[in-house]
């Protein structure tokens, strides 16, 4: 769903490399919920490697075929609309992978994540990074007129949002950080550091849960 953003971060190419990095937080046999799951290709590796009882939902009718080829199950919903289907902690895991930028309601669907679920994967095209810093300064390509209508989760537009501007929200709205993974542009490294990733990494995959 965010293949369209038009960044310095290739996010379609980044996203799969997230896929061993939450394969690693989810607990073989859990209960998966995979928000905007596309083809499914996500899901069927947990399944076949982590044993894992996964539903996804998905709104492309030609990604619900393909997730239907692979043995998916799935429903047809629009993500912004909630997750009223499901009762409170039906899942272990509730995941939004490549997506957060599309969705009209950041907040509402990240509280709606931790209702259903223990923990809520997320991962953010950092906007901050500064391959995309410099393209802005050099070439202009973003419209300033995208951010004057408030937050980043506020804008009735896609959102560009920091990796810094991320985590302020989540303490905003009483979320835990519990784990994260940074992913340094231009190469396949991975790292837990925070310290220069508001600048440095194109993506960050977080772990959250509710605060206590």
């Amino acid at each position: 769903m965010g293949g369209g953003l038009q960044l310095d971060s290739p996010v379609n190419r980044i996203s799969r490399h997230t896929y061993s990095l939450i394969e690693d937080w989810i607990e073989p046999g859990s209960r998966v919920l995979d928000l905007g799951c596309g083809d499914g290709a996500l899901l069927d590796r947990l399944i076949e490697r982590k044993k894992v009882e996964g539903i996804g939902v998905e709104i492309s009718q030609s990604m619900i075929v393909r997730c239907l080829g692979r043995g998916i199950s799935v429903y047809q919903a629009d993500i912004d609309r909630g997750l009223s289907q499901w009762d409170d902690m039906t899942f272990d895991y509730v995941i939004l992978n490549d997506t957060i930028q599309v969705i009209s309601r950041p907040h509402e669907v990240m509280n709606e994540m931790l209702r259903v679920g223990r923990y809520a994967i997320i991962s953010v095209s950092n906007f901050g990074y500064i391959g995309n810093r410099i393209r802005i300064f050099l070439e202009g390509r973003m419209n300033t007129a995208i951010r004057t209508t408030g937050a980043w989760h506020d804008t009735p537009v896609i959102r560009f949002v920091s990796l810094s501007e991320f985590k302020t929200s989540l303490r905003e709205i009483n979320i835990t950080l519990v784990d994260a993974w940074y992913y340094v542009a231009h190469s396949s490294i991975h790292s837990r550091r925070s310290f220069l990733s508001n600048l440095l990494a194109d993506q960050g995959l977080f772990k959250l849960k509710r605060e206590e």
